[in-house]
């Protein structure tokens, strides 16, 4: 199942609590993520509203870059079912499962060519 959608909004490091607070009140959200990623070098917060979800990539930009390709990063409740789904409709595996801070990850470019990252929270 499709737990949330992100949208994925890249800013420097300095940026991170002003964006935060910019989505929260344009989307009467809430933050629902806030964790450091080490092995990037980047910080990321989830701002959650019924309609849109933004997932804020802080970080300066060198760092940054190679995640700015992936349009939308998608929280599942099985990595595994998606990975089959995925697969059987033409996707291609980009990056296999990975261990996050807060769970686990893959990415797969879709037979149209946008570029998706999958999650799945340990919590």
């Amino acid at each position: 199942m499709i737990l949330e959608t992100y949208l994925r909004c890249f800013v420097d490091a300095d940026a991170l609590d002003a964006t935060v607070s910019f989505y929260k009140a344009l989307l009467g959200g809430e933050e629902t993520l806030r964790f450091a990623y080490p092995e990037t070098g980047l910080e990321l917060a989830a701002v959650s509203s019924p309609r849109l979800s933004v997932l804020v990539i802080a970080g300066e930009a060198t760092k940054r870059e190679p995640f700015e390709a992936t349009a939308l990063t998608i929280k599942v409740s099985s990595l595994a079912h998606y990975a089959d789904v995925l697969r059987a409709n033409g996707a291609v595996e980009l990056d296999p499962v990975q261990t996050t801070p807060v769970g686990q990850k893959m990415r797969y470019r879709h037979a149209d060519g946008m570029v998706v990252e999958y999650v799945e929270h340990s919590s």
